[in-house]
């Protein structure tokens, strides 16, 4: 088989990481040999790999209007137009043309489109039809869909959106919320604390706000003292979920027990190890101009998913947004 030389440059380009000298090449290979489908496609890879989009999608869709193109090229092209699509930032399109995908990875990709088209209930079936084809655990993808799910519909399968929720991902942070904000709502403030009791015991990630919130709610419920003693026993169980001592450091320093609050305060780094939630608790006892400098600047999450961090929590990663991955550092 007969390549042009410029094609042959072009990939060598490519080897050594050089793609603009390769776009250069493969352009001029495309123009001499246009009816070499393995240089427009390298070329529309090329092209994507810049950013460069328009190109690479006019590339593909060329050959894909070639009749001298069997189906089962036209498949592999019409996927990589959906990748395009997808790195475009053109989801409708994108999640269209990878339905005929077949690999685990474009099937992924396009339940990610169809996510950011706002179609979650597709996308719940697509990653449960992954999952029984390859046995991947994707519960908090499935999750994830049906809490949207919730969000979007607030009447006819509202009760239905989240039953699957919850079924996909019982220790929802968010659902657990949501849950004892429904049984508040509809005056069960009895079941609601039951909801927190088990909130607690599954040591979920719970916000200062949280806490203060399920304050109020024992309060209500003629229990102020129940909260504090339910943190005190994930403590002595051996939790190391800093919201507990943040809680039981804020009741100690509000009957004027500084002592016992450094205690807790000591008691996590050494279980522990430092981290910059308790750090900025123990400013509460003793206030250290130089550690409130570095805190005032420093992320107190990261994401366990891709690694990013944040300075404050949120249910999403606003960076690779997956769901309830961001942790205290």
């Amino acid at each position: 088989m007969k390549y042009s030389t410029d094609f042959l440059k072009g990939l060598s380009a490519l080897t050594e990481g050089n793609y603009e000298k390769a776009a250069s090449y493969l352009k001029s290979a495309v123009m001499d040999n246009k009816e070499r489908i393995e240089a427009y496609y390298t070329a529309g890879l090329v092209f994507k790999k810049l950013g460069q989009f328009e190109k690479a999608s006019y590339i593909i869709e060329t050959i894909l209007s070639s009749d001298d193109v069997d189906s089962h090229t036209k498949r592999t092209l019409n996927v990589e137009l959906g990748k395009i699509m997808f790195a475009a930032g053109n989801y409708k399109r994108a999640a269209k043309q990878l339905e005929m995908t077949s690999d685990t990875d474009g099937i992924l990709l396009k339940a990610k489109a169809l996510r950011e088209t706002g179609d979650f209930d597709e996308a719940a079936n697509t990653y449960k039809s992954l999952a029984r084809m390859t046995g991947m655990n994707l519960d908090n993808e499935i999750g994830y869909c049906y809490y949207r799910c919730v969000l979007a519909d607030k009447k006819d399968g509202y009760s239905k959106c989240f039953a699957n929720a919850l079924k996909y991902i019982p220790k929802s942070r968010v659902l657990r919320m949501a849950l004892i904000d429904q049984h508040l709502l509809e005056g069960r403030g009895a079941k609601a604390v039951e909801e927190i009791e088990s909130f607690i015991q599954d040591d979920l990630t719970a916000t200062h706000h949280d806490m203060m919130k399920f304050q109020t709610i024992f309060f209500d419920e003629g229990k102020f003292e129940w909260l504090v003693r339910h943190c005190l026993k994930r403590i002595n169980a051996g939790s190391d979920n800093p919201f507990n001592y943040t809680y039981v450091i804020s009741r100690y320093l509000s009957t004027g027990n500084k002592e016992k609050a450094q205690a807790f305060i000591d008691r996590y780094v050494k279980n522990f190890g430092p981290t910059k939630i308790i750090a900025r608790a123990s400013l509460s006892i003793e206030h250290n101009a130089m550690l409130a400098m570095v805190l005032e600047k420093a992320d107190f999450y990261q994401c366990r998913s891709c690694g990013a961090k944040a300075k404050d929590y949120s249910d999403t990663c606003k960076t690779c947004h997956s769901f309830e991955t961001l942790k205290p550092v």
